[in-house]
């Protein structure tokens, strides 16, 4: 990197950890006038973008950025990328056949099945997607498979699934945000105080089970997991072994609660519209929470606003779940 481009860089990315994207993009706009195909000063000021809610600029900035890294993607495609990059990306034209694979983490692909509708309106797709997410992506129109197939040669065109937002011209006045999946299980009746929690992320908000429930004031509460794995916490019921998306919306929906830190289980409360879903997030969290209402209209967030301190996101969260377990005015 160029010692000048790099110093504006960095300059921009302590803006950015700050909060202060505005001021954030005109240092990676200075880093860019030196060196346009620097990726760090891309990547970053699509991130500032987004963070904005400037989304008709953001996404096609990210999808720069990430071909600027030679990105080969999470989940499925890894090993097969060199031969799904040989079909030429999709520009939202009418298409015979569309190769669409999931690239990025499993919140990602589930925010960005909203628009598989859309896709499969203007071409007849087949949806590489990790196997934890193949049941739940099946109730949309396309073909869902767990690999890339072995012969790409009947597919015209590619899509990475988050690349979908640039593609259709997603801004901040067209975002699908009704509830766009649900689970195999009715809604709760005569419901308990059932609360499913989710208290580790992958990259952002991570929390031991115990640390967790040492902030949040849970007690009088049913506790039901939201994350697989073996949980040595008598209180708290498990995901069944080998759970996937499809189980975690099951359960999602048969809870009168549901906390969570970011990651795919808040996501997933969002999609469906849980109408007592609550979000805790950190004082820099990812650019999709800063307009969230946007995205998940029944998602309720509580963020914090000092980065070393949990206890007054976990306060209101705490005041907000008691208030709803007593129907008092909060």
């Amino acid at each position: 990197m160029n010692p000048i481009a790099y110093h504006y860089v960095h300059r921009g990315i302590a803006h950015f950890n700050a909060n202060q994207f505005d001021h954030a993009i005109v240092n990676f706009d200075a880093a860019l006038k030196i060196d346009p195909n620097e990726p760090y000063a891309r990547y970053n000021r699509a991130t500032a973008l987004l963070s904005l809610g400037d989304y008709a600029r953001g996404f096609p900035e990210y999808e720069v950025a990430w071909r600027l890294f030679h990105w080969r993607g999470f989940g499925p495609v890894g090993n097969d990328i060199d031969r799904i990059t040989a079909l030429p990306l999709w520009q939202g034209e009418r298409a015979t056949r569309l190769l669409v694979y999931h690239e990025l983490g499993h919140g990602d692909a589930i925010m960005a099945m909203r628009f598989l509708d859309e896709i499969s309106a203007r071409a007849d797709a087949t949806l590489v997607i990790d196997r934890a997410l193949v049941r739940t992506a099946k109730s949309f129109a396309v073909e869902v498979t767990d690999r890339v197939p072995d012969d790409l040669t009947g597919y015209d065109c590619r899509l990475p699934l988050f690349a979908v937002m640039g593609v259709l011209g997603i801004n901040a006045d067209n975002i699908p945000a009704a509830p766009y999946l649900g689970s195999q299980l009715p809604a709760a009746v005569n419901a308990s105080d059932k609360i499913g929690i989710a208290w580790c992320g992958r990259t952002q908000t991570m929390f031991t089970l115990e640390r967790f429930l040492q902030l949040a004031d849970l007690d009088g509460f049913d506790l039901y997991s939201l994350q697989p794995g073996t949980i040595a916490n008598e209180r708290v019921d498990p995901l069944p072994p080998g759970a996937d998306f499809e189980d975690v919306a099951n359960r999602i929906e048969a809870m009168d609660h549901i906390v969570s830190v970011d990651t795919a289980a808040a996501h997933l409360a969002g999609a469906m519209g849980h109408p007592s879903a609550h979000l805790l997030l950190p004082y820099l969290s990812d650019w999709r929470w800063h307009h969230v209402e946007r995205w998940y209209p029944t998602l309720k967030t509580y963020r914090q606003s000092d980065a070393n301190d949990w206890s007054a996101p976990f306060a209101r969260i705490n005041e907000a779940l008691r208030c709803i377990s007593t129907n008092e005015p909060e």
